[in-house]
């Protein structure tokens, strides 16, 4: 005999309207926007009510925490599946000694391995009222609970997070001196000392807001130490740098992609501040002069929204670096407090390049070869170097001769290879 039909189930609109007035109410109260998690989407398809919603993550407490609000809201559950990226609970019959019509009762999916997690629920008919509170609650814990750890969750979002990169300073990065004299002044100066910036902007505004730089756009070809620059900031102010390349965001879920990018923000945040890197942000943000697809307009409207509504007492800044600055979208520039350029290396900073990697060379030497290098960027100048060592070592090894430092002659022969196949490669 089938289980008696529930006296108390709720009629769908009325499960509809009650579900998305108390996540608007739960998401107004926590400061986020449906487009850092979107309300759930409800459905009544073929007799069967569905709801479902991406969490920010899945991870062990969470599940745990999940476990226990299904055991606290239904009588009786079991294990329908647990395993790696999927884990599913459906609920029994009030008798468990009765079997009839289990598969419609109220069932709770759970997906997600390292990306795209999400909450599938479903029941035959409409839910009960305990059911339409279990559905609320599983929704506010995968969103207060899920993230777990910062770090973890960004490594899972794709992004690398650099905590120890003391190791690196300025010596690390010949010549450069006008945009490390900007560096100091637009992100390193603001970031050790903020209560002097904030003191300032005290004296000087009606209504108090930061003075303190919330993003700087980094532009120059491929090459020029941007990224590099980037970490030895985050080592001189003792920041994590949260390192974000392009691939890592875009999902090719709907929607996926501009909440990956919210919760990198978040999770930076909850790292109690960091400097993002966003690589190639032309990419990430285009112009929306130029055809635009909607899940790109999500991102940019996501990123802007972040940009703007960075908390005024945060550490946090954003560092975007582009080689395409005439692609970005004219409202994302106008976000940047300010622009540095990193130009290739002058003659006399290529010579300083090549001392880093090649210090037994004569300075006369060094200028030479600096000279015939023109248009060298400070990664091609560490290929090249590399590539005359590992030339020198395989005469070395030929001729089986002693370990020693390499000729003059290999670095010159390297870069004057490297400048006939660009001249090549020009039209």
């Amino acid at each position: 005999m089938a289980e008696p039909i529930q006296k108390d189930l709720i009629s769908y609109d009325s499960m509809k309207e009650q579900v998305e007035r108390e996540v608007f109410a739960f998401l107004d109260r926590a400061g986020l926007g449906v487009d850092d998690y979107p309300i759930p989407k409800i459905s009544f398809e073929k007799g069967t009510t569905q709801i479902s919603f991406t969490i920010p993550a899945l991870n062990d407490a969470l599940l745990g925490r999940f476990i226990t609000l299904i055991k606290g809201q239904l009588d009786n559950v079991r294990i329908h599946s647990f395993g790696d990226g999927y884990y599913a609970f459906q609920a029994l019959n009030k008798s468990l000694f009765k079997t009839d019509n289990i598969l419609d009762n109220i069932k709770l999916e759970f997906f997600g391995l390292t990306a795209n997690f999400r909450c599938d629920i479903s029941k035959k008919g409409n839910l009960g009222q305990d059911e339409i509170n279990l559905v609320i609650e599983i929704f506010k814990a995968g969103i207060a609970t899920g993230k777990g750890d910062p770090v973890q969750h960004l490594k899972k979002l794709g992004a690398t997070v650099y905590e120890d990169t003391g190791s690196l300073d300025w010596g690390y990065i010949a010549g450069y001196e006008e945009v490390k004299r900007q560096i100091r002044e637009s992100i390193i100066l603001p970031l050790k000392n903020p209560e002097v910036y904030d003191s300032i902007a005290k004296l000087t505004r009606k209504t108090f807001e930061s003075n303190r730089p919330r993003a700087i756009l980094f532009e120059g070809g491929p090459g020029v130490g941007k990224t590099t620059v980037a970490k030895i900031i985050a080592g001189e102010v003792k920041a994590p740098l949260v390192y974000v390349p392009i691939e890592s965001i875009m999902s090719k879920w709907y929607g996926q992609s501009s909440q990956n990018l919210a919760q990198i923000f978040e999770a930076a945040d909850g790292m109690g501040g960091a400097i993002i890197f966003l690589d190639e942000i032309d990419s990430l943000a285009p112009s929306r002069d130029q055809n635009m697809f909607e899940a790109t307009r999500r991102v940019l409207s996501v990123l802007l929204r972040k940009l703007d509504g960075l908390d005024a007492a945060s550490s946090t800044i954003t560092i975007g670096a582009t080689n395409r600055m005439h692609d970005l979208d004219n409202a994302l520039l106008s976000r940047f407090d300010q622009t540095i350029n990193f130009p290739l290396p002058s003659a006399k900073e290529r010579a300083a390049i090549f001392g880093n990697y090649a210090r037994h060379l004569s300075p006369e030497e060094l200028g030479e070869i600096a000279a015939i290098g023109e248009g060298l960027s400070g990664r091609t100048i560490k290929d090249i170097c590399e590539f005359a060592e590992r030339r020198w070592a395989r005469m070395l090894i030929i001729k089986q001769l002693p370990v020693s430092k390499p000729d003059y002659k290999y670095y010159r022969h390297s870069v004057k290879l490297w400048a006939d196949k660009n001249q090549q490669k020009t039209p």
